[in-house]
């Protein structure tokens, strides 16, 4: 570990981008560095510790430049050249940020339903999400659960109401847990695959970031139009 870099030694290998495509996620264990893991908890600290409503909880950004003061070690660590070449190997092509989010279970919280991330803004193309472990997570805090090979169904039906912040999937036949993270361990998963997590049993947060990057060929499906209001992750690696 050093002050200069993020991440450790984790290495992406081309069966990992085969399986991403294939089944839709891979592991990335120490994907980020636990000096990393320690200054984003730190960043974050007064929040992951206000006590919400019992549910699933996040802050979150879309603009690095708005970000940086703020939240120096999460943004640095997403612009990191070695990083961002990783999200462009996966996708293809030069890429776009289209959020990242510190995400909180509260202690003896709820996580969200089974939902694809592309049922909120739908979203032309490729583009993947990372869950990275702020905490050792497992099934008995809130621990991630995805369905593999659901990203080839495409995007879903939201069966919540009109109005509701959040988005439901029905629950997929497959689903499985992930297996038990450490900090700074990752998934990599595609923006249709359905995922959720369950109930934090422990009296601590389950601290977790998750970001979502694009490649920048990316259109919205309502207007086909570029992802032109998003940060140009590439360009930081250049």
């Amino acid at each position: 570990m050093t002050t200069t870099s993020a991440v450790s030694d984790f290495q992406l290998t081309d069966e990992m981008v085969e399986h991403f495509y294939r089944e839709g996620y891979f592991y990335a264990p120490g994907f980020i560095n636990q000096e990393t893991v320690d200054a984003i908890n730190r960043e974050n600290e007064a929040y992951a510790n206000t006590k919400g409503d019992g549910e699933w909880k996040s802050k979150g950004f879309v603009h690095i430049d708005e970000a940086r003061e703020p939240y120096p070690a999460t943004t640095r660590f997403l612009i990191e050249p070695q990083i961002i070449r990783v999200y462009e190997r996966i996708l293809g092509a030069d890429v776009k940020l289209w959020q990242g989010m510190y995400a909180v279970v509260e202690p003896q919280g709820n996580g969200l339903a089974w939902h694809q991330d592309n049922q909120y803004t739908h979203v032309l193309g490729h583009m993947l999400n990372g869950f990275v472990a702020l905490d050792a997570i497992s099934e008995a805090n809130a621990g991630l659960w995805i369905a593999p090979r659901s990203h080839r169904q495409g995007r879903l039906a939201n069966l919540n109401e009109e109005g509701s912040s959040h988005r439901r999937a029905a629950e997929p036949e497959n689903g499985m847990p992930c297996k038990p993270m450490k900090p700074g361990d990752a998934v990599i998963f595609h923006r249709e695959t359905l995922h959720h997590s369950k109930r934090n049993h422990t009296d601590a947060p389950r601290r977790a970031f998750a970001f979502q990057v694009a490649s920048a060929n990316c259109r919205y499906a309502e207007t086909g139009k570029l992802l032109t209001d998003r940060d140009d992750l590439s360009a930081y690696a250049k």
